[in-house]
């Protein structure tokens, strides 16, 4: 197979040029990452995605995990797989040192993760599932289960897991009904059952680690009577691993992603399940929404990189496929054009990069934030929180919607062999199809950015995004190339915030449904000019390199991303326009319209 699914190049700009990641070294944390460990760490994530997850990618759709006889079957190349992200150091990265981490960047382990998601998803998402649960235990665990669970977590031998979907309740966590009963011993007995669970079980790994969320008896109703607790298959005793009670029922046939488990699980059957609390009962929800926000960006992640994988898999068929001539040519006796040479197909390629390339941005913007909250300190930590608070919404649902239309125009480009097995398009639009429903429905994340994001701190975090958006704009007005975007971004931000200052009078005025009713079409119209404000930025570091006049590929490269924004600002940024049409309308018809009338 052609090792083509992402482009390293576009990473290397983003991680030295745009965000200048090294400079994350005046932090004490991240002394260690200099530009040179940075593009050896890059290097690194690309050749341990050739050699076990791209060879995998379409076997583990072909050959699916399955489930009989209690035990879920998954390909056998996944535990290879597993085992070299784990001996790699990639699941303990950004961990300290003493615990067999490097204290790696968020920034920079974002840029590996999109390598590994555009290799293989579905073989990559298990160990980055198992990191996530395992820095939960870390965070709010004690220093007895962090040493019980995580040593094998990172050493790739046992899965982790985030359990919180039950089959009464979905998304409405506040619904839940898994029990927890307190023993004499210090453990809980927990009761259930969990649906959906990620890599909840599986024959690659020794035990599963769960993070599962649940009630302690008499606890308060709603979400402030949640608990986390660690609950394991099979759990440590006397240095044995006994069975927990915890029953796999059955895994869940999906679209895609075939080889990345979904199972149902039932906990305390036999009434011997025991869990584990992590950190003060009843406050399992706040500590749990660490791993929810850090999935949220992971999800972007992942669906970024499928959608990078469908690139390159069109960009390289419309370089290969001849068909057609140009319509002024009418010589049959011509050659066809490759169907690259058509402006639709130029069009379609350009959407894809135009999306995937500004999705890379934005989700690298939120890790730089992240790391910056990490490491910094007083103000500049406070302002990097609230501002990754803003964006992630918009760094998960992006990718996950405009990513699958990306898709989908990859699929275009191939016409009807986009459609068949013999090209990987069919499965990349199956996989990719799923991130908008992971870790939050779009809805979810336009209430949660309307609904709380906007007005946070007082409104303290929309002054902090403008202010973003100001000095991007101001640094491009220097730009003679680029003045006439900084007139577009400028007039689409002004004309966001009118929006948002309307939808704001609707909610002190009338009922929360009212101005939550088109709350994902405002999270569209945000991420419109979110995204457009990174290809600004992009533009400008693009726009300064072509001032010292590089040659060949580094002249088409930075040629390349003037020419993506320009795409982006004449074909993406004026939808904006439809919205805020819709968004300014008084008509209420979706909280208007009656059940019986959608019959």
């Amino acid at each position: 197979m052609n090792n083509s699914y992402i482009n390293p190049r576009f990473l290397q700009f983003l991680l030295l040029e745009v965000l200048n990641g090294p400079e994350l070294r005046r932090h004490s944390l991240f002394s260690d990452f200099d530009a040179e460990a940075f593009l050896m760490t890059l290097d690194a994530a690309k050749q341990l995605s050739d050699n076990y997850l791209y060879p995998i990618f379409r076997e583990m759709d072909k050959d699916k995990a399955y489930y009989k006889d209690g035990v879920v079957e998954v390909h056998p190349g996944l535990k290879q797989a597993i085992m070299a992200l784990a001996e790699g150091g990639w699941i303990s990265a950004i961990d300290a040192p003493h615990n067999n981490g490097r204290l790696m960047p968020q920034t920079l382990l974002s840029a590996c993760q999109l390598v590994f998601y555009a290799a293989n998803a579905n073989a990559v998402s298990y160990a980055f599932l198992t990191q996530g649960a395992a820095r939960l235990i870390r965070n709010y665990g004690t220093e007895e289960l962090a040493q019980t669970y995580i040593p094998s977590m990172f050493a790739g031998s046992w899965q982790g897991t985030m359990a919180l979907t039950e089959p009464q309740a979905g998304s409405s966590l506040s619904d839940i009904t898994s029990s927890a009963m307190p023993t004499p011993e210090g453990h809980y007995l927990i009761k259930g059952q969990k649906i959906y669970i990620s890599g909840g079980d599986h024959t690659a790994v020794d035990n599963v680690v769960h993070l599962l969320l649940a009630r302690i008896k008499g606890a308060p109703a709603g979400t402030k009577g949640i608990s986390l607790f660690v609950v394991p298959k099979y759990r440590p005793e006397n240095g044995e691993l006994v069975f927990n009670d915890v029953t796999t029922a059955g895994i869940f046939g999906k679209m895609g992603q075939k080889g990345y488990v979904a199972a149902h699980l039932m906990m305390g059957e036999n009434d011997d399940c025991r869990g584990y609390l992590v950190g003060e009962p009843h406050k399992g929800l706040s500590y749990m929404f660490q791993l929810m926000n850090e999935a949220r960006i992971g999800t972007g992640l992942m669906a970024t990189g499928v959608a990078s994988g469908a690139y390159q898999a069109a960009l390289k068929y419309a370089n290969e496929r001849p068909q057609g001539r140009h319509p002024s040519n009418k010589d049959i006796n011509q050659p066809q054009v490759l169907i690259i040479e058509h402006a639709d197909v130029k069009r379609m390629l350009l959407f894809q990069k135009a999306v995937i390339e500004g999705s890379m941005a934005l989700l690298l913007q939120c890790s730089f934030y992240g790391d910056q909250h990490r490491a910094g300190e007083g103000e500049e930590k406070e302002n990097a929180h609230l501002l990754l608070e803003l964006l992630t919404p918009i760094a998960k649902s992006y990718p996950s919607e405009m990513g699958t239309l990306a898709v989908s125009a990859g699929m275009q480009c191939l016409g009807g062999a986009g459609y068949c097995d013999d090209f990987p398009l069919e499965q990349y639009y199956r996989d990719i199809r799923v991130n908008a429903i992971y870790e939050g429905t779009t809805a979810i994340h336009g209430m949660d950015l309307l609904g709380r994001k906007i007005f946070m701190a007082n409104g303290k975090t929309a002054q902090l995004y403008a202010a973003e958006l100001a000095k991007t704009i101001e640094e491009a007005q220097q730009r003679p190339r680029l003045k006439a975007r900084t007139g577009q971004l400028a007039q689409a931000a002004g004309a966001l915030q009118q929006i948002t200052q309307h939808l704001g009078r609707l909610a002190a005025t009338h009922a929360p449904e009212v101005f939550l009713a088109d709350a994902t079409l405002y999270l569209e119209y945000f991420s419109i000019v979110a995204i457009a404000w990174q290809w600004l930025k992009l533009a400008v570091v693009a726009d300064r390199a072509l001032d010292g006049a590089p040659h060949g590929d580094d002249l088409h490269f930075y040629e390349s991303q003037l020419h993506t924004c320009t795409y982006y600002y004449e074909y993406e940024l004026p939808k904006t326009a439809a919205l805020h049409q819709r968004l300014s309308s008084d008509n209420h018809l979706t909280l208007d319209i009656k059940p019986a009338h959608l019959q």
